[in-house]
């Protein structure tokens, strides 16, 4: 494993990262729900999925290392993850198909996603969630190896708009086995797609639900053999897991550095805030925290590619601690920036450093004390 990113990764960080920096979420923040389709566009033209495409499929190789820079780079400069979990889950999806479509899966998914088209991972239902070995979409076999797909799906990123989907599902007849995966295009006779969910976060992030209605499928349509899908689901979905901790890792940075200048700048009881060691503790927590999801991400990455059989769980470990570092960290911003952390800013602090919406301030003098200050 390499420490260290080499000139290539670098140049393709910087370039996403300003790709990242461009980004306008002024009708996000004023609560219109919308997928970023220019951003979207903007990481196709510059290539984003050729980095992880094959070249005889159309891409320019298999590089998950310059992937990972490239989303590094994006995350270091975004300042809401919407987008970030569309790039990761498209790039979940292309991990399975390399690792298990067939040639005819793959010249026709990863040549769509080549496009731009947007693809969906349906996984939860409404009634087991997560637990995929008791989901209720059910695939019936039938004559001439063809099946017939019933179900719903529900919290699917993507659902309203994706041009197709992986669902899950499992075999007619079997108990918690016989997992099945299976590739469904948009407007697929049976397939009914519902309204984007009201949610209260994450509003460039469309998601929705799914009903499975008598749909007809041949072979071809399942990605891998139809009950042994439960193992490769496990292998790409971990990439994902291992993504979500890294780019939680790079979102808390600029957080971190606008979090220090406001408070060098803002005062109670005539002296900087910065000067109080709660405050202090609070921000070095904030560091130690996103540098310990970074590297878990990075090790996690070369264990999966790797093959090593502890993959899952340190892919799994490497979500959490992420998650952790972006949660604990935005509560204490909360703190630090008292009523100001609360309220939705219309623009930017003049520094030119952003925060999320919630958490946007002006780096100017304050005198309001907070609990945190005190």
């Amino acid at each position: 494993m390499d420490l260290q990113w080499n000139e290539r990764q670098q140049a393709l960080r910087a370039k996403y990262a300003q790709i990242g920096s461009q980004v306008d979420y002024s009708a996000l923040h004023a609560g219109r729900q919308a997928f970023d389709q220019d951003t979207w566009d903007r990481l196709l033209e510059a290539g984003l999925w050729k980095i992880i495409v094959p070249a005889e499929y159309g891409g320019e190789g298999t590089d998950w290392w310059d992937f990972t820079a490239a989303l590094e780079g994006l995350a270091s400069s975004v300042r809401t993850p919407g987008i970030l979990l569309s790039v990761i889950a498209q790039a979940g999806m292309v991990h399975a198909l390399n690792l298990f479509g067939t040639e005819a899966q793959k010249r026709d998914y990863l040549g769509r996603i080549l496009k731009g088209k947007l693809s969906a991972t349906a996984i939860a239902d409404p009634d087991t969630g997560t637990d995929v070995r008791s989901t209720s979409s059910v695939l019936t076999p039938g004559p001439n190896e063809t099946f017939v797909l019933n179900g719903a799906k529900y919290n699917i990123a993507h659902a309203p708009v994706a041009d197709f989907t992986l669902v899950v599902c499992k075999l007619d007849g079997h108990a918690r086995d016989g997992i099945s995966l299976i590739l469904l295009d948009a407007g697929t006779q049976g397939l009914e797609v519902g309204e984007y969910d009201q949610k209260l976060g994450n509003l460039d992030l469309p998601t929705g639900p799914m009903k499975f209605n008598n749909i007809p499928l041949h072979y071809g349509d399942l990605l891998g053999v139809p009950g042994k899908g439960l193992r490769n689901l496990i292998t790409f979905v971990s990439l994902g897991r291992l993504y979500y901790g890294l780019v939680s890792a790079w979102l808390v940075e600029p957080m971190l550095k606008a979090a220090m200048s406001y408070a060098q700048q803002r005062q109670t009881f005539e002296v900087p805030v910065l000067e109080f060691q709660y405050v202090q503790k609070k921000l070095t927590d904030m560091r130690i925290s996103a540098e310990a999801a970074k590297w878990t991400a990075y090790g996690a990455l070369q264990q999966l590619l790797a093959g090593a059989p502890e993959a899952g769980m340190t892919c799994s470990i490497a979500k959490l601690v992420g998650a952790e570092a972006i949660t604990s960290g935005a509560i204490d911003l909360l703190k630090l920036y008292g009523t100001k952390g609360y309220h939705q800013a219309r623009s930017p602090p003049s520094s030119g450093m952003r925060l999320p919406s919630a958490l946007w301030a002006a780096p100017k003098r304050c005198t309001d004390a907070t609990s945190s200050a005190r």
